[in-house]
């Protein structure tokens, strides 16, 4: 097992020789320098959880090649809800899953001024400070992956969140400037800032934590050199997996209203499609389980703005069916939990409940599982995997092939899934494959995980998630695609494009 210990305010990477000697056998790996002792990463106070063995993380790899190969939905998928169900699983005597003990790209991507200043180069601006309080909210991020030039338009018309009052007076240490010199919530030790009512966190095995910080991916100057260099790809340890999970807020007394995906919008639409619009409401009462299949009037979403800023947009209210808090993973929020956030952590966190629920968060309030991407690098051209929450999880294409797992622990099997693995494409074209809780509000409905993440890459002015020379959200494209030739490509992997100092 991997431990990550603090002293002095470094982390040591402490290893056990039962994970090396497993390791080892993986002959044909890409070697990865170990941390070193000296870099600062903050995150986590836990023992690193590994992936469980049981759900076939690393397992079978030829078998599952060979599928993808020939598109055996049932071998992929089967292998899809296995690593879900798997990383999900709770980790004893700690109450929440295993990617939660597992760092997050805050600090993968975390540098001091000295490193900057280290790694200057002609090419490569260094901030003045590292103590700058800039931010931007990963949809404002996602919003700079994109070139003007591209049809239909992906620069979908997100509505505003503006950071309430109330966080900004509580939380005043949390609070960041945009570029365009207005607040945002900057980025916690545990949680990021989403720019609305989800909650993220982006997690990375500790291969992939290793890769980042021993090879410099957090660093423009090092992308900056590969580009020079001519490099076509930044290649990435096959250990290497990615998460973003989204959690939505809850409160303990009284009852939460969540919306749920139903089909909303036709694939030919290409405007907003955030569950903000959407048209079917569930509910959570966890302080009264006799209500449990009631019909109950809720409503949610407050002080949210149009997409112009010029007026609110109505809260949501409706009838909605009342699900048992069981239904969903979830984390009751204990008063030791609250103490290991920090001030960012905090502010994200309270104002989503403020977006949802009209109220602060407080200690015995839960967080509950609403969408998660699990990406791994199992094979070359990755493993790409999302689920959502469902009201319905027994019914249509997306609850397909889900496997037996007896020892998986909590609801796994009342979420829908969606993959997105090189499987041959018809006509040029691939499936769509959207998470619409996590892409609803960025992207265009008809999308798909790989024609996205197969862009990624530096610079920033050639990489683009819908560049002039590649506009169709669903063709098949590989690194080799003659559009995204001239880019130095980030192996499937936003993250380091987006994150890199």
């Amino acid at each position: 097992m991997f431990n990550l210990i603090y002293k002095n305010g470094f982390i040591f990477l402490i290893v056990s020789l039962i994970l090396v000697s497993c390791h080892s056998k993986q002959s044909s790996e890409k070697q990865i320098r170990s941390i070193s002792m000296g870099e600062t990463i903050d995150h986590i106070q836990f023992d690193y959880m590994p992936f469980p063995e049981g759900y076939g993380y690393m397992e079978n790899l030829k078998a599952l090649q060979q599928a993808t190969d020939n598109n055996n939905t049932q071998v992929i998928r089967a292998h899809a809800w296995s690593l879900w169900a798997g990383i999900m699983q709770p980790v004893d005597g700690l109450g929440w899953p295993i990617w939660y003990t597992w760092p997050n790209t805050k600090g993968a991507f975390a540098v001091t001024e000295k490193q900057l200043m280290a790694a200057k180069t002609r090419n490569s601006k260094v901030p003045k400070s590292i103590n700058t309080k800039k931010g931007a909210s990963l949809r404002a991020v996602n919003k700079t992956n994109r070139q003007s030039a591209h049809a239909p338009a992906v620069d979908t018309p997100s509505p505003i969140y503006k950071v309430p009052k109330a966080v900004v007076t509580e939380f005043p240490g949390a609070i960041c400037q945009t570029s365009s010199g207005g607040k945002t919530i900057c980025d916690g030790e545990h949680f990021v800032n989403n720019g609305d009512i989800m909650i993220p966190t982006e997690s990375l095995s500790m291969e992939a934590m290793q890769d980042i910080r021993g090879n410099k991916l957090y660093l423009k100057s090092t992308l900056d050199a590969a580009h020079q260099e001519g490099k076509p790809m930044i290649n990435v340890t096959n250990r290497f997996v990615v998460t973003k999970h989204m959690y939505w807020p809850v409160k303990a007394e009284g009852i939460t209203v969540i919306p749920v995906w139903k089909d909303n919008y036709p694939d030919s639409f290409t405007g907003y499609a955030g569950y903000e619009f959407w048209d079917t409401l569930v509910a959570l009462e966890p302080s009264n389980p006799d209500s449990v299949g009631t019909q109950v009037e809720g409503a949610f979403l407050y002080h949210v703005l149009n997409n112009e800023g010029t007026e609110v947009i109505p809260t949501v209210r409706g009838e909605a069916k009342v699900f048992s808090i069981n239904d969903f993973y979830h984390h009751k929020v204990t008063q030791a939990d609250w103490d290991s956030f920090d001030e960012a952590d905090k502010a994200i966190i309270t104002a989503a409940s403020y977006w949802a629920n009209d109220q602060p968060f407080e200690v015995g309030d839960y967080l509950i599982s609403i969408a998660m991407h699990v990406n791994t690098k199992e094979l070359e051209s990755w493993t790409l995997q999302s689920v959502w929450w469902s009201d319905t999880p027994n019914i249509g294409m997306y609850a397909q092939n889900r496997p037996v797992l007896p020892q998986a622990q909590g609801p796994w099997d009342h979420y829908l899934l969606t993959d997105a693995y090189a499987v041959p494409a018809i006509n040029g074209q691939v499936k769509k494959a959207v998470n619409p809780y996590i892409e609803g509000v960025i992207h265009p409905i008809a999308t798909n995980c790989r024609n996205c993440h197969v862009r990624a890459g530096w610079p920033q002015n050639k990489a683009s998630y819908q560049n002039a020379g590649c506009p169709d959200l669903l063709a098949d494209l590989t690194p080799q695609s003659q559009c995204l030739q001239g880019i130095t490509l980030s192996d499937y992997l936003w993250i380091i494009p987006d994150r890199a100092q």
